[in-house]
C-alpha cells in the first residue's frame, strides 16, 4: 500500500514539474534580424540560422550562409526589448521583422556586445558561405574590408 501512494505521489510530482512555463515562440523562416554597423556591413539573420552579409561600399560582392550558422533569437531580444535612441554617434542598428505582423521593429544604438560578437561570427565563417560563382573573390575582398575597418 505504501509504495502505491509513493509512486502515485511520485507521478503527480513529475505531472507537475514537467508542465512549466511556455517557451517563446520560435521565429519563423520568414522572419529575419539585421545588424547594421557604422562602417557600412549589414548582416541579415533569417529565422532558420542562415544569413547573408553585405557592404554598402562593395554592392557587388555578397555571402550567404547556410541555415543553422547563426542563432537569431538574441537579435530580435535587442531589437525588441530597446530601450529607445541613443546620443552615440557610433552605433549597431539591429531590426527584426515579424512575418506574421508584417511589421519591422528597429533599434538605433543595441546594447550589449551580441552585435559586435555576431559580425566577428560572420567574418570569422565567411568559409561556410555560399555566394553564385563568385564567394571566393567576395571572402577576399571583405576581408580586405573588415581589416580596413578595423
Amino acid at each position: 500500500m505504501f509504495i502505491r501512494h509513493l509512486v502515485a505521489a511520485l507521478f503527480v510530482f513529475t505531472l507537475m514539474h514537467c508542465s512549466g512555463p511556455a517557451t517563446a515562440i520560435p521565429l519563423a523562416d520568414l522572419d529575419y534580424v539585421e545588424v547594421k554597423n557604422h562602417t557600412g556591413w549589414m548582416l541579415r539573420i533569417h529565422g532558420d540560422g542562415g544569413g547573408s552579409l553585405s557592404h554598402k561600399q562593395l554592392p557587388a560582392h555578397h555571402l550567404h550562409y547556410p541555415a543553422q550558422t547563426f542563432i537569431p533569437e538574441p537579435g530580435r531580444q535587442a531589437a525588441l526589448k530597446c530601450r529607445g535612441q541613443s546620443d552615440e554617434p557610433i552605433c549597431i542598428t539591429v531590426a527584426y521583422y515579424n512575418a506574421s505582423s508584417n511589421k519591422i521593429t528597429e533599434c538605433r544604438c543595441a546594447p550589449g556586445s551580441w552585435t559586435a560578437r555576431i559580425m566577428e561570427q560572420a567574418i570569422g565563417q565567411m568559409q561556410y558561405a555560399v555566394d553564385a560563382g563568385g564567394s571566393e573573390r567576395s571572402c577576399r575582398v571583405f576581408l580586405r574590408q573588415w581589416i580596413a575597418s578595423r
